[in-house]
C-alpha cells in the first residue's frame, strides 16, 4: 500500500538502460523452470486423484495414461496460438478480454487470481506432506507452521526479483528432473515384459464392464477421472501469462517453453498413471500414492549387497516436495502479472500495476502470498480439501480462452489461410476443457466447489465495482478537463523565453499530464502567490508499470508523451507571461520519483513552494477510497515539511463545495469584535432577504410593505 514504506533492496535503476530487459528476461530454459514447475509438480496430487477415481476399474488407467498426454498437447497447442496473438503476455485474461469482451476477461482474470492463490496454498501443503512422508509421524502435527514459514520465505525471495527467485530454486528443479527420469524410467523399462498382460487385462476389463454396465458407464468413469485430476493441467496457463518476461524473440521463446512444459508434463503424468497400474499400488496411511510407488520400484535396488532403495525413495520424495515449493513460487510469480494486467484495465486498484525497484508487482506478491497463508490456516493445510477447491477455476479460464480462439479463427477465415487447422485445435481444446469443467463442477460442487465459485464470484463483483468507481472518476476528470481547458487558447504558442530567477520565490507543481486538475492547481496557486513568485516549475513522473514494462520502445513512447505534456504547461505559462520550466523522471516507484524531482527543484530553486492538486467528489468517495487511490502527495508533503519546505495540496471540488454549513456542537467563545461583525452580517442578510421579498411582491402585484398588518389576509 502507498502508506507502507517497505525497505528497498537497491536504489532505483535507469529504466532506459538497453541491457535492462536482457538482464531481467528469461530464456526458454529458465522460463520452463520458473513457470513450468507448477505443471510438473502437479504430478504429486493430479495423477493420484485420477487413479483414486478408478477404484475397482483400475484397468482404465491405460486409457488415461494415453489420453492425458493427448489432452495436454491439445491445450498447449491452443496456448501457443495465444502466445503468438498476445506476445506482450496476459494469457487467458487478454485472450478473453480481446476476443470475447471485457466482462469475459474479468471472469477469466478473477478465476486465475483465485486459482493461483490456491496453487500457492496447495503446492506448499502438498510439498510439506511429501517431505513428511519420509519423517517420523510426530512431525506431521507441525505441518501448518512449516507451511507458513515456507510461504513467508517465498514471499521474501520474490520481493527481491523474479529472476533471482528462479535462480535460487533452479538446483531443486534439476534434481527433480534427474531423480524422476531415473525412477520412472527404471520402473517402465524393468517391467517391459508386463506390457502384453496389461493390454490383455485392459481389453478383458473393458469387455466385462461393457457387458455389465454399458459403454456409457465406462466413458463417464473416464471423464470423471479426468475431471477429478484436473489439477494436472493447471500450469499450462502460466507460460502464456508470462511471455512478456521472456527473451526476444518472445513468441519463439514462449512457444519453445510451452513445448518443453507439455512434453515434460505428459511424460511424468502419463508414466505415473501407467506405473500405478503396473505395480498395483494402493493408498497407505501416512504415505502419498507416489511414495508407495517409489518404494515398490526401489524394493530390490542393491549395490554390492547394500540395499539403498529406501534412500533413493527418500531422495526422490525430497525433490518432489521441494519442487512443489517451486510451484507455489510460480503462483506467487504469475498471479501478480494477471493482477497487474487487470489493474491496467481498471478492474483492480491501480496500485497493483506498479512495479517495485526490483521490477516485480510488490503489492500483488504480498496479497497473493498472505491470501495463501490465510487459506492454509483456514483449511488446516489438508491437501484433499484444497484439491476440491483447486481445479475448477483454471478450467474456467481454459474454456474462455479456447472459446475466444475458436471465435477468432472463425471470424478470420477469409483473411487467414491456415484458419481451418487452427480452428480445429481451438474447438478440440474447447470441447476438452468445457467437458472437464462441467464434470468437475458437478462432481465437486457439494464437496466444496461451491465455495470456490462463490469466492470467484465475489472477486468478479469487486472487480466490477472497482471498474465502475474508476469510470465515474474518469467522467469527473473529463468534466474538469472540459471546463478548465477552455481557458487554454485553441492554438497555444509557447511565446518568447522568459528569464528564470533561481534566487526568487518559485512555485513548483507535481503534475501527471496537461489536464484540468493541473491547470486548476496552477491557477489557484497563481491567484494565491502570484504577486511574489518569480518562477513556475512543473515536475512530471513517468511511472513504469506493468503496461509500460514491455521493452525499450514502450519506454521511449512514455518519455515522448511525458515531455509533450510538460511542454504544454510551459507554453501556457509563457503565453500568460510567467517564466517557467519543467523536470521529468521515469521510475517504477511513484513516491521515489516525486521525492527525486523535489530534490532537483530545490537544488535549482532553493526558494521553492510546492503544490499538488487533489480531486474531491463527496459523492464518489467511499470507505475504500484510500485503497483505490494512492495518496502519495501526502507522503511527499510529510517528507518536504520535515526538510523545511512548504507544500500545499489544493482541493478541487468537481461538484462544488457542500452547501450545508458544518454543524457546531461545542461551546465557542469569540472576541466582541467578531460578534459585531456577525451582527453586521446578520443585518445585511436581513436587508437582502427583505429586498428579495419586495421584488417578489412587485412581480405578483401584491403590497410591498414589510408591515404584516398591511398585507392581505387569507
Amino acid at each position: 500500500m502507498a502508506w507502507i514504506r517497505l525497505p528497498r533492496f537497491r536504489r532505483a535503476v535507469n529504466v532506459f538502460n538497453p541491457k535492462l530487459f536482457e538482464s531481467l528476461s528469461l530464456a526458454a530454459f529458465l522460463a520452463w523452470v520458473g513457470l513450468g514447475s507448477d505443471a510438473l509438480s502437479s504430478s504429486a496430487y493430479g495423477p493420484p486423484e485420477i487413479y483414486y477415481a478408478l477404484k475397482g476399474h483400475e484397468y482404465l488407467a491405460v486409457f488415461l495414461a494415453i489420453g492425458i498426454p493427448i489432452s495436454v498437447f491439445i491445450i498447449s497447442a491452443g496456448y501457443k496460438q495465444v502466445i503468438a496473438l498476445f506476445p506482450d503476455g496476459g494469457g487467458g485474461y487478454h485472450t478473453a478480454s480481446t476476443l470475447l469482451g471485457p466482462k469475459a476477461g474479468l471472469v477469466s482474470g478473477s478465476a486465475l487470481i483465485v486459482d493461483y492463490v490456491l496453487t500457492a496454498a496447495i503446492s506448499v501443503a502438498s510439498g510439506t506432506e511429501t517431505l513428511l512422508s519420509s519423517l517420523p509421524a510426530y512431525w506431521y502435527s507441525e505441518r501448518i507452521l512449516i507451511d507458513v514459514a515456507i510461504l513467508l520465505f517465498l514471499i521474501f525471495i520474490n520481493l527481491r526479483g523474479m529472476k533471482e527467485s528462479i535462480k535460487i530454486l533452479l538446483p531443486i528443479f534439476m534434481a527433480f528432473v534427474a531423480t524422476h527420469i531415473i525412477m520412472l524410467g527404471f520402473g517402465l523399462v524393468s517391467h517391459v515384459g508386463d506390457f502384453p498382460s496389461i493390454a490383455s487385462n485392459t481389453i478383458a476389463g473393458a469387455r466385462h464392464d461393457d457387458q455389465v454396465y454399458g459403454w456409457i458407464f465406462i466413458a463417464a468413469l473416464v471423464m470423471r477421472a479426468f475431471s477429478l485430476g484436473g489439477g494436472t493441467y493447471t500450469g499450462l496457463e502460466a507460460v502464456a501469462n508470462g511471455v512478456h518476461i521472456m527473451r526476444e524473440p518472445r513468441i519463439q521463446t514462449g512457444q519453445r517453453t510451452m513445448t518443453l512444459l507439455a512434453t515434460s508434463l505428459s511424460l511424468v503424468a502419463g508414466s505415473l498413471i501407467f506405473l500405478y497400474l503396473m505395480y498395483h499400488v494402493h493408498e497407505h496411511s501416512g504415505q502419498t500414492l507416489n511414495a508407495v510407488l517409489y518404494t515398490a520400484i526401489t524394493s530390490d535396488w542393491t549395490i554390492a549387497g547394500i540395499h539403498f532403495g529406501p534412500t533413493a525413495t527418500i531422495i526422490t520424495l525430497i525433490t518432489e516436495g521441494l519442487l512443489l515449493f517451486i510451484a507455489a513460487n510460480t503462483g506467487i510469480i504469475t498471479a501478480p502479472i494477471v493482477m497487474a494486467n487487470m489493474a491496467v484495465d481498471r478492474w483492480l486498484p491501480e496500485r497493483f500495476s506498479y512495479l517495485s525497484d526490483r521490477f516485480v508487482s510488490r503489492n500483488g506478491i504480498l496479497l497473493v502470498g498472505f491470501s495463501a497463508v490465510a487459506i492454509l490456516l483456514a483449511t488446516g493445510g489438508h491437501v484433499r480439501i484444497l484439491v476440491v477447491l483447486y481445479s475448477i477455476n483454471v478450467f474456467i479460464t481454459f474454456t474462455l480462452t479456447m472459446a475466444g480462439l475458436s471465435r477468432h479463427w472463425f471470424t478470420q477465415r477469409h483473411q487467414e489461410p491456415r484458419w481451418k487447422g487452427r480452428l480445429t485445435i481451438s474447438v478440440l481444446g474447447l470441447l476438452v476443457t468445457a467437458s472437464i469443467l462441467a464434470i468437475t463442477v458437478f462432481e465437486k460442487f457439494d464437496a466444496g466447489g461451491w465455495f470456490t465459485l462463490l469466492v470467484t464470484l465475489v472477486v468478479v463483483v469487486l472487480g466490477y465495482l472497482i471498474y465502475r468507481h474508476y469510470k465515474s472518476i474518469r467522467k469527473i476528470t473529463a468534466e474538469l478537463d472540459e471546463t478548465m481547458l477552455d481557458v487554454v487558447p485553441e492554438h497555444l504558442e509557447p511565446g518568447p523565453n522568459l528569464p528564470l530567477d533561481p534566487r526568487g520565490a518559485t512555485a513548483v507543481f507535481f503534475v501527471s499530464r496537461f489536464d484540468g486538475l493541473g491547470l486548476h492547481t496552477l491557477l489557484t496557486a497563481h491567484r494565491m502567490v502570484g504577486g511574489f513568485v518569480k518562477n513556475y516549475v512543473f515536475l512530471l513522473a513517468g511511472i513504469v508499470g506493468q503496461g509500460e514494462f514491455k521493452g525499450i520502445k514502450a519506454l521511449e513512447d512514455l518519455k515522448v508523451y511525458v515531455e509533450a505534456e510538460a511542454d504544454q504547461y510551459m507554453a501556457f505559462c509563457r503565453n500568460e507571461g510567467m517564466a517557467s520550466t519543467w523536470f521529468a523522471t521515469y521510475s517504477t516507484d511513484r513516491i521515489l520519483a516525486m521525492e527525486e524531482l523535489a530534490d532537483v527543484a530545490i537544488r535549482y530553486f532553493p526558494q521553492s513552494i510546492f503544490f499538488a492538486g487533489r480531486v474531491i467528489d463527496n459523492r464518489a468517495r467511499g470507505p475504500f477510497h484510500g485503497l483505490l487511490h494512492d495518496e502519495v502527495s501526502f507522503i511527499v508533503q510529510d517528507r518536504l515539511q520535515h526538510d523545511g519546505f512548504s507544500m500545499m495540496i489544493v482541493p478541487v471540488h468537481v461538484h462544488g463545495i457542500p452547501s450545508q454549513p458544518p454543524r457546531i456542537e461545542l461551546p465557542i467563545s469569540m472576541s466582541p469584535d467578531m460578534e459585531l461583525v456577525q451582527q453586521e452580517d446578520a443585518d445585511k442578510e436581513g436587508s437582502k432577504a427583505k429586498a428579495q421579498t419586495q421584488e417578489t411582491g412587485e412581480a405578483t402585484e401584491q403590497p410591498t410593505s414589510g408591515n404584516s398588518q398591511d398585507a392581505p389576509r387569507n
